[in-house]
């Protein structure tokens, strides 16, 4: 058994429940908000985001990959393992098949349609990443004790 898996369990949680939050504040907020923000100033306003969100979730996407990987590697009978790891799957897919299309699609101006989408299929990931939070706690309480 992997020595360090307490500490992998606890920065794992830490890195779902982060994503977690932030994808909720994503899809409540921050997309519907697009709607709000004027056409004469979107392209920019939608520059300086995608710039700033991208230095945050794209280390954390990297680190729940990364961490994904060792709990499969030493603990592969691991039922919250596997499903966690689907649902990483499930995200990622949802973020470079439909809402990175949609981002590049905002990059040219505001398109209330463009935005409707990307609200409506960020459910996916708002979805996946609760439940992949939930699933890593419960997962990490049982690796550990």
């Amino acid at each position: 058994m992997f020595d360090n898996l307490p500490q992998l369990a606890v920065f794992n949680i830490a890195v779902s429940w982060g994503l977690c939050i932030l994808i909720w504040m994503v899809q409540v907020i921050i997309y519907p908000g697009y709607r709000q923000i004027p056409s004469k100033v979107f392209i920019s306003y939608h520059r300086w985001y995608a710039i700033r969100i991208s230095a945050v979730v794209i280390p954390l996407m990297l680190c729940e990959m990364v961490i994904a990987i060792v709990w499969l590697s030493f603990d592969i009978y691991s039922l919250f393992g596997l499903i966690s790891a689907i649902l990483i799957v499930i995200i990622w897919l949802s973020t470079f098949l439909l809402q990175v299309p949609m981002h590049k699609c905002l990059q040219s101006g505001k398109d209330d349609a463009c935005i409707g989408r990307l609200v409506n299929t960020n459910w996916i990931r708002t979805i996946a990443w609760s439940l992949k939070a939930i699933v890593v706690t419960i997962g990490a309480g049982k690796s550990v004790s």
